[in-house]
């Protein structure tokens, strides 16, 4: 596989291939940087874990980077069609991205990063940059349920498409938006669908939740509101409801649409720190961390509060950190 970036000192190392990286990238190649991004999966490694055939919310121009345009056969582009962008854009740029690598340790040390990786095959690499970006994102990090049963092959936390599921017994684990399309989605392809949440509402998008609600109330979906899943068995699973008592719903299939935490173990690791109550890491409003030189993009910059950070609000971050180096080299000469 390629590897680039290793024979000489980059300007900025990259960790993570998304569109924030792809961002800082094309800032970097635009201010003439050097700069290469790892990643430990695929461009857009993330996005290619949405289900299967999603299509944005937003609408194109939103989801441009850097201005390039994206061409699609509807104002709002599926995933599909956003990949195949994404990959246009590091071509028609000629970015320098390596896949495949995951990277363990950024450390600094006499002004200068390391950036350590590893392959498929346990290989080593090392990258050395006067300045790191990590917009490694959230998805790779889901929030567990702690329960009994969360290993069992029936489980997931993340949805693709709803064939696998057709006829099938469903229970759907959360309240907020993806729990619901999910359960949605399930229902109209022929799954049996249960929801069970800890909330006694939705916290979703407005046009869905009455449409959930009224499959709710025709019958077509159960819910169990203020319940919490306790127990996951092969043939179903323990709830818990507010009183302390528990009943049992048949599930083959356990979707938990419990969202993700941000991973920030790679920056703390680093020295940077981070809020413990908001999952934060403490930036400047360059986004630069507690470390000189260490920056973070993307969604990582809001904690626990994922839903805050998305491409269209997270693809000046990159060009903002470049003229921030840009700005500290003026200074030094």
């Amino acid at each position: 596989m390629k590897t680039v970036g290793l024979d000489e000192i980059q300007d900025i190392v990259v960790v993570g291939a998304g569109p924030a990286a792809l961002c800082t990238l094309h800032a970097a190649r635009q201010a003439n940087l050097r700069a290469v991004a790892i990643d430990k999966g695929p461009v857009c490694g993330a996005l290619v874990a949405h289900p299967t055939y999603m299509r944005w919310f937003s609408t194109s121009d939103k989801l441009e980077l850097a201005g390039f345009p994206l061409l699609t056969n509807d104002t709002r582009p599926t995933r599909r069609e956003y990949l195949q962008y994404c990959r246009a854009f590091i071509t028609y740029f000629g970015l320098d991205v390596v896949t495949y690598r995951e990277v363990t340790a950024v450390a600094q040390a006499d002004d200068l990063f390391t950036v350590q990786a590893r392959d498929m095959f346990g290989r080593e690499y090392a990258w050395e940059a006067r300045n790191a970006v990590v917009a490694t994102g959230f998805y790779d990090s889901p929030r567990l349920l702690d329960v009994p049963g969360e290993d069992l092959p029936k489980v997931t936390h993340r949805y693709s498409e709803a064939h696998y599921y057709a006829g099938h017994d469903v229970l759907v684990i959360g309240a907020g938006s993806s729990a619901a399309e999910v359960a949605l989605e399930l229902w109209r392809r022929g799954a049996h669908v249960t929801v069970a949440m800890r909330s006694e509402r939705f916290d979703t998008k407005y046009w869905i939740e009455p449409d959930i609600e009224n499959r709710i109330a025709e019958g077509a979906i159960t819910a169990y509101r203020n319940a919490r899943v306790i127990e996951i068995r092969r043939d179903d699973a323990v709830l818990e409801d507010v009183r302390g008592h528990h009943f049992t719903v048949s599930c083959d299939f356990v979707l938990a649409m419990t969202g993700y935490r941000p991973d920030t173990s790679l920056i703390e690791r680093a020295g940077a720190t981070v809020d413990s109550q908001s999952g934060k890491p403490v930036l400047s409003d360059k986004f630069e961390t507690t470390v000189p030189g260490l920056y973070v993009a993307g969604t990582l910059i809001a904690g626990v509060e994922s839903n805050s950070v998305f491409i269209e609000n997270s693809r000046n971050h990159g060009p903002t950190i470049v003229r921030d180096i840009l700005s500290k080299q003026t200074v030094r000469a």
